[in-house]
């Protein structure tokens, strides 16, 4: 703690060199997401470019401070690559428009079965919600994680088939984002268990706990006792990939960990490279 955040305390009557500070953590960074190259330009969709956090360029131990400069600098490069590869029409217009007559009509047909459907999307929201808090957050069990999982996909599999309450425009539109954040809830859910069974351990900003392993601190109980981090995986980065939409299931790797590129290059050869167009291919 710095020295102004302690006088700040103490201006209002705690004293935190000699009392303790409870301490509620929260989930703020999410620190990849989606596969992207050094153009930000995503590795399996072709003209999306995922600028931000959501590429998984940060990693577990991104720099503090370097999340709104990554972003900044994505939009900048995505925007310069755009300019020159992409700046000729090349949409197949009547694909496109089939495409969107089909999901527009998967979407619709939910709709309408969720007008019948008496569950209301606030508690089909906080349901995912408390899961995700009780087996996703920084404290993971692969018990807890497991029987989460199950129900996890339980819900998205009643909650796509069935609709949920679509009887207000609010409701519709409260209920389709309910639809992505479940699928999205199952994903992740899915994923560290993966993480947690292949043996990685406690990695990152969270704990797995493991009654075998180490005590957390020698004031708590065996209950908290946490599997060590396995090294061998800092130089891996799972992958995941969606086996069924409608299932939600997923299939899991792990992949190397690309090395930060070796550049060789000087001023002159460097802006050749730029005028001419070449770093762009």
């Amino acid at each position: 703690m710095n020295q102004p955040a302690i006088d700040l305390y103490k201006d209002h009557g705690i004293d935190i060199t000699t009392e303790l500070l409870e301490i509620a953590v929260c989930s703020q960074h999410n620190n990849g997401g989606l596969a992207g190259n050094l153009w930000w330009e995503s590795l399996n969709v072709k003209h999306l470019f995922p600028a931000g956090e959501v590429n998984g360029s940060h990693g577990i131990y991104r720099p503090g401070g370097s999340a709104l400069n990554s972003g900044q600098v994505a939009g900048f490069r995505a925007a310069e690559y755009i300019s020159h590869k992409y700046n000729k029409k090349d949409l197949k217009e009547s694909a496109a428009a089939l495409e969107a007559k089909k999901t527009l009509a998967q979407l619709l047909d939910w709709i309408e079965k969720g007008k019948t459907s008496k569950q209301k999307w606030q508690d089909t929201r906080q349901e995912f919600q408390a899961r995700m808090t009780k087996a996703g957050a920084h404290i993971r069990s692969a018990g807890v994680l497991s029987q989460a999982l199950l129900e996890a996909r339980e819900q998205y599999v009643r909650l796509s088939r069935q609709g949920s309450g679509c009887r207000t425009l609010k409701d519709t539109v409260e209920s389709l984002r309910n639809l992505q954040l479940c699928f999205t809830h199952v994903a992740y859910l899915d994923a560290v268990k993966f993480a947690i069974d292949s043996g990685v351990g406690s990695r990152g900003s969270a704990i797995v706990l493991d009654k075998n392993g180490p005590p957390a601190h020698k004031d708590l109980g065996s209950e908290w006792n946490f599997a060590q981090q396995d090294a061998s995986f800092q130089d891996k980065v799972m992958e995941t990939d969606v086996v069924s939409a409608q299932e939600a299931t997923f299939a899991h790797t792990w992949v190397p960990r690309r090395p930060l590129p070796k550049a060789d290059a000087w001023f002159e050869t460097a802006w050749l490279a730029y005028r001419s167009g070449e770093i762009y291919k």
